[in-house]
């Protein structure tokens, strides 16, 4: 094992910058595509309190309430759903179903998950998981896991692996492993 330097100590503080910068935006895309940038413009206030078909004729609107829950139909495939514990809203192309611990958001090539403090997401290029304290990042070329305080990333032929304060960084072209401690 190598003794720990200056250099090495302030290489593996960079590289848990990176690592833990990567985790930073993929948790935060997790929640912006979850949530919503919460950037809705507000309804125009001169429309009709009726809603209107294309030709202005009186759109089909059908609500079934009753003790369970609400049904709404609207023109163009719109449903809405309500009931004890969730909710689902149908649109096109747009799937929203929620309970009380979770959601699940599936739009054409993205899909978002939750269940209590677990989530995933999965779009193009690029999937997110997490458990907890444990995630999963994967964007082809770039992987990154994470379980409680250990990590790995994987950046090509690259590898640098944490755990228990112990950083390995393995380079594709020497195929030699630096290991530093942690102090």
């Amino acid at each position: 094992m190598l003794k720990s330097s200056p250099v090495l100590i302030y290489q593996k503080e960079n590289i848990m910058k990176i690592i833990n910068k990567i985790l930073f935006v993929s948790l935060l895309a997790g929640a912006v595509i979850t949530t919503g940038c919460g950037s809705e413009p507000p309804a125009p206030q001169a429309q009709p309190s009726a809603v209107e078909s294309a030709d202005m004729k009186p759109a089909d609107v059908k609500i079934d309430g009753n003790a369970a829950g609400t049904n709404i139909s609207l023109p163009g495939g719109i449903k809405i759903q309500t009931g004890e514990g969730g909710a689902k809203v149908n649109l096109p192309g747009i799937n929203i179903d929620t309970t009380e611990t979770g959601a699940k958001v599936s739009m054409p090539g993205v899909e978002v998950t939750t269940e209590g403090d677990k989530a995933t997401v999965n779009m193009p290029g690029m999937s997110v998981t997490s458990d907890g304290a444990n995630s999963n990042v994967d964007m082809g070329e770039i992987k990154v896991n994470t379980d409680g305080t250990d990590s790995n990333v994987s950046v090509g032929d690259m590898k640098i692996d944490v755990k228990d304060g112990e950083t390995t960084i393995q380079t594709p072209d020497s195929g030699e492993k630096t290991n530093t401690d942690a102090e």
